[in-house]
């Protein structure tokens, strides 16, 4: 038997589950991002402001658009699965281990892959089914991001990374 809109009741209990699971997947990495950012943004920003990796920056920015795409594939190849392997050790009882891999992975991404992508994103938005292909995803996570904030999950959440992250940007403060 067919719910009214030619839906399984078991295609639907699916669909929930994997909505499910797919919130709360999304709601912890943005969570993570909200935690980590401040943790970062000050090594970045010193990063950023040395005349090394300006000069560099705008080489990689001067990149054809194919040399540019294999610049961050590289790094991305290596990193991502770290991330990875480090939710499966964690989802094993290896919290420490995990979270710490996650955590230093996580770090290699922001300071190599996302800074890559910032510098070399002129030239990759040249190649056409890239442009597509990230407009796409852009498009999906906003789309994931705007159901999940409308969550009384994602809402809760955000209350508690706001205060763990303002309490994060105290501790530094009284440490400087």
């Amino acid at each position: 038997m067919t719910t009214p809109d030619h839906q399984s009741p078991r295609s639907g209990w699916l669909r929930a589950t994997v909505r499910l699971v797919l919130s709360i997947v999304l709601i912890l990495w943005t969570l993570i991002e909200l935690i980590l950012t401040p943790l970062f943004g000050p090594l970045l920003a010193l990063l950023s402001g040395l005349r090394l990796f300006e000069v560099i920056g705008g080489w990689l920015g001067r990149l054809p658009p194919y040399a540019a795409l294999v610049a961050l594939a590289v790094p991305f190849v290596i990193i991502e699965p770290f991330k990875a392997f480090a939710l499966y050790w964690f989802s094993i009882g290896h919290f420490i281990q995990g979270g710490v891999l996650y955590v230093l992975g996580h770090l290699a991404s922001i300071l190599i892959v996302d800074r890559l992508y910032h510098a070399m994103h002129e030239p990759l938005m040249r190649i056409g089914w890239f442009k597509r292909l990230m407009t796409w995803l852009d498009d999906l996570r906003r789309l994931a991001l705007d159901w999940a904030r409308s969550t009384a999950v994602w809402q809760a959440s955000a209350r508690l990374a706001n205060n763990v992250k303002a309490t994060v940007k105290g501790w530094l403060r009284t440490a400087q």
